[in-house]
């Protein structure tokens, strides 16, 4: 056995040139595989990092109607109850994000506009979003202000600036009438129109007064250090609380939609990968078949000297699991090399497609994923591939006429 993969370590590079191209091939396809996968996952995380910190958080605690009716009138009581919950799992969670939200009427003089009232932690929503480094007008407000920060784009709607009064008028909880006169501090802007056209945010206990809702809450965010956890961290706080009365739902619970686009784009992005494989596949089979036509004269020779065929098969398997292993490891290198470069250095976006993606709430940047998984899987898949075509060269040494090859 030593002496057979001996002997098929000094065949690879009897002939340095044909080996090299042959490892160049599996090099080549560990290399464009893993760069693809990368910029996918890599998307991908990056859309779901937008909506988790721009909106729903990994975990919220709702009302049990909150999801399914989503008023004022089915917010959650944040109880003792609650509390205790979150306590016994304080050690998973990063921290917790209180807020309210509800619909009114905004207007300045004439001017009116619908917009989304939001009661927020300051400090809580800067750790999440840092949403106070959007200010482009006056200054955040603290819990103990009493004055609003609005959007930009409805800044502009209703002539508001920094200074001036804001009417709120809307529908508080269980049918209270909302309606409330707030200086206005300060101006957000933020890339998606909607957001910029209809966002107010208020300090939550005045935003709480407001809805005549006190200690009550839209939904509590909860956010964690290791997303892994999110499934079963979510199943045991729903252990911990009432059915009746609490739903603990997981961001893919609170953005169906989103989740449905994103398990459409991994099948797409399973056959273009599979397309990319194939081509790599024949690539690599290519050049190994060009190498056994090379040899054939060399194998007759062998067989008529006495190796025998499951020797030669055994040497030509090992050839092409030693250059397997070679190509996938200098090509996972390389790879992460490239991959790392632009993880850190991401390519910034132009024109119509970076307005797409702002439009979607995300940075318009091109970012790549240095998961291990990218790496693994692709160097297994690309690494399998080349073992499956070493077959042939083997099928091939057992059908070989050693009379006529030798001949040749």
């Amino acid at each position: 056995m030593k002496a057979l993969l001996t002997l098929a370590w000094r065949n690879l590079w009897r002939k340095k040139r044909r080996t090299l191209i042959t490892m160049s091939s599996v090099v080549f396809a560990t290399v464009l595989a893993v760069i693809l996968m990368s910029m996918i996952s890599g998307m991908q995380e990056q859309m779901v990092d937008s909506i988790v910190r721009n909106t729903t958080g990994y975990i919220q605690i709702q009302d049990g109607r909150y999801h399914d009716e989503p008023s004022l009138d089915n917010i959650l009581e944040y109880s003792d109850e609650v509390k205790d919950a979150l306590i016994a799992f304080e050690d998973e969670i990063k921290y917790t994000l209180p807020r309210i939200q509800g619909f009114s009427l905004a207007a300045k003089e004439m001017g009116s506009r619908g917009v989304m009232v939001n009661g927020i932690v300051p400090e809580k929503e800067n750790m999440m979003n840092n949403l106070s480094s959007n200010i482009v007008k006056g200054s955040m407000f603290t819990p103990e202000d009493d004055f609003a920060v609005i959007a930009e784009g409805l800044a502009n709607l209703l002539e508001v600036e920094p200074g001036d009064s804001l009417i709120l008028l809307g529908q508080g909880f269980q049918g209270m009438t909302a309606v409330g006169r707030f200086r206005v501090g300060g101006i957000l802007r933020f890339p998606m129109p909607e957001q910029n056209n209809s966002m107010v945010y208020l300090p939550l206990e005045q935003a709480q007064h407001y809805f005549a809702a006190p200690n009550r809450l839209s939904g509590l965010i909860i956010m964690v250090e290791d997303e892994e956890i999110v499934p079963s961290l979510s199943a045991r706080l729903q252990e911990k609380l009432d059915t009746e009365w609490y739903a603990v739902k997981t961001w893919e619970e609170l953005m169906p939609d989103k989740l449905a686009a994103f398990e459409a784009r991994e099948a797409q992005v399973a056959v273009f990968a599979w397309v990319l494989y194939i081509v790599a596949g024949f690539g690599i089979f290519g050049t190994i078949l060009t190498m056994l036509f090379e040899r054939l004269r060399e194998f007759g020779i062998l067989l008529s000297i006495g190796l025998k065929r499951s020797q030669l098969a055994f040497i030509c398997f090992a050839e092409t699991l030693m250059v397997s292993i070679s190509g996938v490891m200098i090509g996972l290198i390389a790879a992460f090399a490239v991959v790392y470069n632009l993880h850190i250095k991401p390519i910034r976006l132009g024109d119509e497609l970076a307005d797409v993606m702002i439009d979607m709430g995300i940075e318009p940047v091109l970012s790549f994923s240095i998961a291990p998984g990218v790496f693994i899987y692709q160097g297994i898949v690309v690494f399998i591939i080349a073992l499956v075509i070493g077959i042939y060269p083997v099928s091939k040494v057992y059908r070989l006429n050693m009379v006529k090859s030798s001949a040749k």
